[in-house]
């Protein structure tokens, strides 16, 4: 922007001192002609005296016609200079043509052009006094000039064209050397200013380093203070990452415990139902058969109230064993886990199942390639079998001979076994919600107790599994067993 506003400030003070010297060539052209005019009553020299009103008129109107913005100031002085050359070569020619002592001024015409406009402009105009001069060889003044107009020379005529040559080369000496003078006053004053410039520069460089190594100072200590802050903020996410999966964690154990809890309270409320009608029954019973034997008096009687008592006692034990059975389940979750041979676990499963097989004449198809191992706890897993085996053997339809398809298979990381058969099947949606609970039997037709299903999902639940079934009223059954692998 500086750069900018000093070569605005060049600009316009070469313009102005072009117009200054504009001015001053016309004011001195302008007494130059008056002067030559008075000087031409003496000399007789009539195309001079006419020549110089001629040129002082236009003289004239070409500086109004720039004063009043009409003509530009570049215009303006080509048409002084052409019109001094205009001057130089009428006056030349009514003094003899190329013999005339006024042709040697057109020499001052490409130092006008050098001063008032450029160097290219002086060589043109040099070029063009050369042709002037040549043409001058060629032309005979006298063929289209009169003769009253006409003057060969005189001494007088010699003497005012040699002074007023001198009178303006001094002239234009004079105006050289002051603008020389001026030019080199504004050039020392133009180089104090850049000495006082150049020390403010040198001052707000000085300052500009300091503010530098200040701002440097400060970076540092930002980027000091970032680095900081992005170890603190790497620990804190590091923390807030460990909080999220702390929490997450928590959250996990926290349904695990819920789902726990539920599940105790689940298992309260059925030992709350056992011992209020299961155990509570033959107890009474029991109570009651004692109270009867101490009033009896018939030893038929009391052999009768014997009995019962016997088989109260014997209901009572049965109960008690199965509850056993259960705590012994959930409490023993640490069980010695170990890597079975599926295949070879089933194979002996069938063999302990082998009457109840043969008798039913039931169809056991076996599929467990795709699991051929498995590292659980062997008693719960055969248990598992065992216990859904043995409900699609005793539950199967009348005239019919069981027929079972067990599968296993990996889905999603657990072990899935499926056990399907053809039998009488359950109604699910009227038995669903109580199909594993305790005591629960579906077919009054067949002995059991309404252990088995219980207990099996109690088992896979140890195991971290799951239980889930289909069935279709005499369609058949399909348990899918997923025990998680230890």
């Amino acid at each position: 922007m500086l750069s900018l506003f000093k070569q605005t400030n060049l600009a316009n003070a070469k313009e102005t001192r072009q117009e200054v010297l504009l001015i001053k060539f016309i004011l001195i052209s302008v007494l130059f002609a008056l002067g030559y005019f008075v000087l031409s009553f003496f000399n007789g020299f009539l195309m001079a005296r006419y020549g110089m009103v001629v040129a002082t008129i236009l003289f004239g109107l070409q500086l109004f016609a720039y004063r009043q913005h009409w003509l530009s100031l570049r215009a303006s002085s080509h048409l002084f200079i052409v019109i001094c050359w205009l001057i130089v070569v009428v006056l030349s020619l009514a003094s003899n043509g190329i013999h005339s002592f006024v042709l040697p001024w057109i020499t001052l015409i490409p130092i006008l052009a050098l001063v008032m406009l450029s160097g290219q402009s002086a060589w043109i105009w040099s070029g063009i006094g050369l042709v002037t001069v040549l043409a001058m060889v060629f032309v005979e003044p006298r063929d289209f000039i009169p003769d009253h107009f006409f003057m060969t020379g005189n001494n007088l005529l010699t003497a005012s064209l040699h002074i007023g040559l001198q009178f303006l080369v001094l002239t234009l000496t004079y105006i050289f050397n002051n603008q020389q003078n001026e030019l080199i006053r504004t050039i020392e004053q133009q180089n104090e200013a850049l000495k006082v410039s150049q020390e403010e520069i040198a001052t707000q460089n000085e300052e500009l380093l300091q503010s530098q190594e200040e701002v440097s100072s400060q970076r540092d200590m930002v980027a000091e203070q970032n680095k900081d802050l992005l170890e603190a903020r790497q620990i804190i996410e590091i923390q807030h990452q460990a909080l999220l999966e702390k929490n997450e964690t928590l959250e996990s154990e926290i349904q695990k415990r819920t789902k726990e809890l539920v599940d105790y309270n689940h298992q309260l409320e059925q030992f709350a139902f056992i011992s209020s009608h299961n155990l509570r029954a033959p107890i009474a019973r029991i109570l009651g058969l004692g109270n009867l034997l101490e009033l009896t008096q018939s030893k038929e009687d009391e052999a009768l109230i014997q009995r019962n008592l016997i088989h109260s006692a014997r209901e009572l034990d049965r109960i008690v064993k199965d509850l056993n059975t259960i705590l012994e389940v959930r409490k023993s979750t640490n069980k010695v886990v170990s890597e079975i041979n599926v295949k070879e676990e089933i194979d002996m499963i069938l063999i302990n199942l082998e009457k109840d097989i043969s008798d039913t004449r039931a169809h056991i198809d076996v599929d467990v390639i795709n699991v051929p191992s498995l590292r659980t706890v062997r008693p719960y897993f055969d248990s598992i079998v065992i216990n859904l085996i043995s409900n699609a053997i005793k539950y199967r339809k009348h005239n019919s001979s069981p027929i079972i398809h067990l599968k296993g298979e990996w889905q999603n990381g657990f072990a899935c076994f499926s056990v399907k058969d053809n039998g009488m099947g359950i109604d699910l949606h009227r038995h669903r919600q109580k199909l594993f609970t305790l005591y629960s039997r579906f077919h009054d037709h067949v002995d059991g107790k309404g252990l088995g299903l219980f207990m099996v999902k109690t088992q896979v639940e140890a195991l971290g599994g799951k239980i889930e079934v289909e069935s279709e009223v005499d369609r058949g059954t399909t348990f899918h067993v997923y025990i998680k692998p230890n």
